[in-house]
């Protein structure tokens, strides 16, 4: 209904009714006795309108729906990546605040450019208070990695980022 309101609304004054405040009695019902009935109760004013917003509130609406579902999306990713890691023994979580973090994101950059390697320096690749947590770091790193399991995880790192962006 609302495509045609939408299409309708600049040309038309239109009437959005709830179905059960124009219901016709029942019996034999057709198609041409309900638009029948429905016209009869209108022309004598017995059909209340639904409220419907204006234009751009419901514009906003669809907008706000769909960045919603994007942010839905974006948790997803962060849930399956957060478990891929921990399926390979990467418990980067147990040591940062945020995985998602620019020095964890670092790290994990750095785990999916060759998987199978884990004893690479860590220090270039995190900031600030981090530096703090060096030895926590390179034992919450210590895990293995399996090829499906680094493209598994450079898929859903592409797919966050994409959301994000």
């Amino acid at each position: 209904m609302f495509i045609q309101f939408n299409v309708l609304e600049d040309s038309c004054n239109i009437t959005l009714a709830h179905p059960k405040y124009v219901k016709a009695i029942r019996g034999k019902k057709t198609d041409k006795k309900d638009a029948q009935w429905i016209a009869d109760l209108f022309k004598h004013d017995l059909v209340a309108g639904s409220f419907m917003p204006p234009l751009a509130i419901r514009q906003l609406r669809d907008l706000m729906r769909y960045r919603f579902k994007l942010i839905n999306f974006m948790s997803s990713e962060k849930n399956r990546l957060q478990n891929s890691l921990t399926v390979s023994n990467i418990q980067l979580g147990n040591v940062v605040s945020d995985t998602f973090g620019k020095s964890s994101m670092n790290i994990i950059d750095k785990l999916l450019k060759n998987p199978l390697d884990t004893s690479f320096d860590l220090e270039p690749l995190i900031h600030g208070s981090m530096k703090d947590k060096l030895p926590e770091l390179e034992l919450a790193i210590d895990g293995f990695i399996t090829p499906e399991q680094a493209e598994k995880l450079k898929v859903i790192k592409q797919h966050y980022e994409d959301l994000e962006s």
